[in-house]
């Protein structure tokens, strides 16, 4: 029987990130995923749109998820709203197994979120219940109150975040820092991990639910029992190959998404 894993996060109209995404990885590592529907995200080439789900609805999904007592991790994405962070923070801190949030907070395509609200909140309430929080550098900068644009700036802000009480900080450069090279810093609280891979180079990017990728991925690895470090190269590598395999929307979108089953596609076809 396949254990149960846990995402909390935004349904994705187009599947690119949210909820979707996060099933789909969770089911390419084995799992059966379960999940709490904080918001509904829809997406047009014109317009997105971020709908918070009303917080009786979320308190009915987490009592239903969180009485089951075999999950062996959780993975929390967009809490678009203040309240809806304290009451995940208030269930979540009733359980013991790994928790990884992706703070998002900051979208291209929208202002709808209240940034500043929202980071105060992550701080204080969920970030210490964290297992990894896994920013990119914009959240970064947010959570840090720092800016980034070099490696030693990312070390820094990492450090900065640690102090929230969370275990571990995944700060994600991506394809933003300068050079061939997209990097990520781990900070274990204690020390640095570098980790760089080649820059993808295509007529078409694919980056629609990286962020919401990795940090399932992340999750799956920990329900797996993988050390932090070994667990992050080992979603680094998923995302990557998701984004080299990644799914076209059409002309009418600049970028795609991330393809969750790319992975297991090349082992299928190396066979």
């Amino acid at each position: 029987m396949p254990h149960k894993i846990l995402t909390i996060a935004d349904s994705d109209s187009l599947a690119g990130g949210g909820i979707q995404a996060d099933l789909a990885t969770f089911a390419n590592y084995e799992y059966f995923g379960l999940s709490v529907i904080t918001a509904i995200v829809t997406i047009t080439p014109t317009d997105f749109k971020i709908y918070p789900v009303d917080l009786k609805i979320i308190e009915a999904q987490l009592k239903s998820a969180l009485a089951l007592d075999d999950i062996v991790a959780v993975k929390v994405g967009l809490l678009p709203t203040p309240e809806i962070i304290t009451l995940v923070t208030s269930y979540l801190s009733q359980i013991n197994v790994p928790i990884v949030v992706d703070p998002v907070m900051v979208f291209k395509e929208t202002d709808q979120v209240n940034v500043k609200n929202i980071a105060d909140t992550l701080k204080t309430q969920l970030l210490p219940l964290a297992t990894i929080v896994t920013p990119n550098l914009n959240e970064a900068q947010i959570l840090a109150n720092q800016r980034i644009e070099s490696v030693n700036d990312m070390k820094h802000v990492a450090a900065a975040i640690a102090h929230y009480g969370c275990k571990n900080i995944v700060v994600k450069g991506g394809s933003k820092i300068p050079g061939n090279q997209a990097i990520d810093i781990l900070f274990d609280r204690k020390e640095f991990y570098i980790y760089q891979q080649d820059k993808i180079h295509t007529s078409e990017l694919y980056h629609n639910g990286a962020g919401c990728t990795l940090s399932a991925s992340l999750a799956a690895n920990l329900g797996h029992s993988f050390n932090v470090v070994h667990a992050l190269k080992d979603a680094k590598d998923f995302v990557w190959q998701g984004i080299q395999n990644g799914v076209t929307l059409n002309s009418k979108f600049s970028d795609g998404n991330v393809w969750q089953g790319a992975r297991r596609k090349n082992h299928e076809t190396k066979i």
